[in-house]
């Protein structure tokens, strides 16, 4: 049977793929270009953004070097304030020279080992969450991978503060207490700090009794030399430590002790030495 469209009918049709071929054209082809110019635009404020920024930091050069070279004096001068190492012996030096110095007379001192100071680290940008993905079923985390550049060395990797602790109990008068304190916050080339000072008045003796945390600090990866202390009075070091002689006196054959030649040697130096 062959079907026969009335004209009418066909007028319809025509009318109806008229409608639907620019219909099909905005769905499939304006849509589309919509969506890449929303996308553009949205680029084009970015970089606009970004070159705004570039041309504000090209227009603050000067200022912005001029800062760096301030910042970087600044570091310098704070960097030399600490000395590169700290030993037990530099902390005993500096309550010694301190009792003498103050006239202090410390009746318990406490010196822990050295311990490092933590230094808050900068968050490192551009570290983007997983994106989670709901598909109605179950989640996935989607692979992220981390294109940043590695990372470059720089003041806050190779420099490390160290801290010791050092505690004193002690008798002492007024005015030296002052003097002290004074010292520890004014002192320019060995930096330290009062973590905590406790005083109290005797009345039969005008005393001062206290407690007191002194920090010690020190500064590595400095261009700065460890300098040791120098303690008055105290030699440091010998030649000969069990004054022996310069040869072994053994027997290389029979790989003996030859006693009689030692006694012989102390002998002869006894002798000398009574000569002159």
């Amino acid at each position: 049977m062959k079907l026969k469209l009335k004209e009418r009918d066909k007028n319809l049709i025509i009318i109806l793929a008229g409608l639907a071929i620019p219909l099909l054209v905005y769905i499939f082809v304006f849509t589309k270009l919509n969506k890449q110019r929303e996308t553009i635009e949205a680029e084009n404020v970015s970089l606009s953004q970004e070159v705004a920024y570039l041309q504000e930091l090209m227009d603050n050069k000067e200022y912005y070097l001029a800062e760096t070279d301030r910042m970087n004096q600044e570091m310098e001068e704070i960097k030399v304030q600490f000395p590169s190492e700290l030993h037990p012996e530099d902390e005993i030096y500096y309550a010694y020279n301190t009792e003498t110095k103050y006239d202090v007379l410390a009746t318990k001192i406490d010196m822990p080992y050295a311990e490092m100071v933590s230094v808050a680290q900068p968050v490192t940008e551009g570290a983007e969450q997983p994106e989670v993905v709901d598909d109605g079923t179950e989640t996935v985390e989607a692979e992220v991978v981390d294109e940043s550049p590695e990372p470059v060395a720089s003041a806050a990797t190779t420099i490390a503060l160290y801290k010791a602790p050092i505690t004193f109990d002690f008798t002492i008068t007024y005015t030296a207490a002052k003097d002290w304190v004074k010292e520890i916050l004014n002192d320019r080339e060995n930096k330290k700090s009062i973590s905590s000072l406790v005083l109290s008045y005797e009345e039969q003796t005008g005393n001062i009794k206290g407690s007191m945390v002194v920090n010690m600090f020190s500064l590595t990866g400095t261009d700065r030399t460890y300098e040791a202390p120098s303690i008055p009075g105290i030699g440091v070091g010998t030649d000969n430590l069990f004054k022996s002689s310069e040869t072994l006196n053994i027997d290389r054959e029979n790989n003996t002790f030859d006693a009689n030649a030692d006694n012989a040697g102390q002998e002869e130096e006894a002798e000398e030495e009574e000569e002159n």
